[in-house]
């Protein structure tokens, strides 16, 4: 447990078996109000973890106020621990709803369906193989909405809520002018890069939402973003500007390996481009990551297509996709 600023207290959950390694969990504590910011994994490991650090604050887990920034399980999973006390649960409306629908099932048929246009066998990748689903909240629960816009006020703290909309629909952040940091989530992240995903046709173009969320948040001028994942983040431009540079590789290479009016899928495209994964082979993926693979590759692939890059069809349920360009090089993304 470490005070990085006054009256915020930080400590690690580790998150076992996930190449996340460990999620930063944060404390803002004042007279009359101490609050909780996300959770860790459904696992009794993270649980006994986060239990023992909270004791060293001394109370009882009653008088906590639970804040998820966004809805992934490693944040969201034990926040059962709190609504069986009846502490006060803070989240967006978006991120809410679909917490509470992975806890019932029916975010899980929509995964399901995705497999499908990612054009991946049945027995390729399972439910049962994606950690979000193994380690969720098993129960719904109810909560207060936080909408962008909002104060949210701690002690001598003055949180604006930011809307953060890109690593998931409904994420937020906790943005403090005065003082000049956010508390930001999974929204940037140092060295790694927060995984984007694809959100369904109610979502278009997420990758272009999260471009734009880091441009705005570029004109924040922020000395500090504590985030979830690894370290703080120090120098919050030039970190946003690493991201966008990665991105802008990403979308030539998967442009790069798509000859000329041959047809793709999802899984086609993901299995030639290259991964930080010790695996030589696209068979040999985790099937863990081939989820993560297979959604953040046509969030790319999304994303070219909503600029005009490239064309999709559907054919028997799977998204196909043509590349008529013979050699294009892909602008800075729109919007940054």
């Amino acid at each position: 447990m470490e005070e990085i600023l006054p009256n915020i207290f930080t400590f690690q959950v580790e998150l076992p078996q996930s190449p996340l390694k460990a999620i930063n969990l944060y404390v803002i504590k004042d007279k009359e109000r101490i609050v909780l910011f996300d959770t860790g994994f459904n696992r009794p490991e993270c649980q006994d973890q986060l239990l023992e650090h909270l004791s060293y604050l001394g109370q009882p887990l009653e008088d906590y106020e639970l804040v998820l920034t966004h809805m992934h399980s490693d944040h969201t999973g034990l926040t059962q621990l709190f609504a069986e006390k009846g502490c006060p649960i803070y989240t967006s409306k978006i991120d809410g709803d679909i917490v509470n629908a992975m806890a019932e099932g029916s975010y899980w048929d929509m995964m399901l369906g995705f497999r499908d246009l990612y054009g991946m066998e049945d027995e390729e990748i399972t439910i049962e193989d994606n950690p979000g689903y193994r380690y969720r909240l098993r129960e719904t629960f109810n909560f207060q909405i936080l909408t962008p816009g909002d104060t949210f006020d701690i002690g001598d703290y003055h949180f604006t809520i930011l809307d953060l909309k890109g690593h998931t629909p409904g994420h937020i952040g906790f943005y403090e002018a005065e003082k000049g940091f956010i508390l930001s989530g999974d929204t940037v992240l140092d060295p790694m890069t927060p995984n984007i995903t694809y959100w369904g046709e109610n979502e278009p173009n997420i990758l272009q939402s999260y471009i734009t969320t880091l441009a705005q948040l570029k004109t924040l001028n922020l000395k500090l973003m504590l985030a979830t994942h690894r370290k703080p983040i120090d120098a919050p431009n030039e970190r946003i500007d690493e991201l966008i540079a990665h991105h802008q590789e990403r979308l030539q290479e998967i442009i790069d390996v798509m000859k000329k009016d041959q047809e793709y899928s999802v899984r086609d495209v993901a299995k030639q481009i290259s991964w930080r994964i010790k695996a030589n082979h696209w068979d040999d993926f985790p099937k863990g990551q081939k989820w993560f693979a297979a959604g953040e590759t046509l969030a790319h692939l999304d994303y070219l297509y909503h600029h005009g890059f490239i064309q999709r069809t559907e054919q028997a349920g799977t998204f196909i996709f043509r590349n008529p360009h013979q050699r294009i090089d892909i602008p800075l993304p729109v919007g940054y």
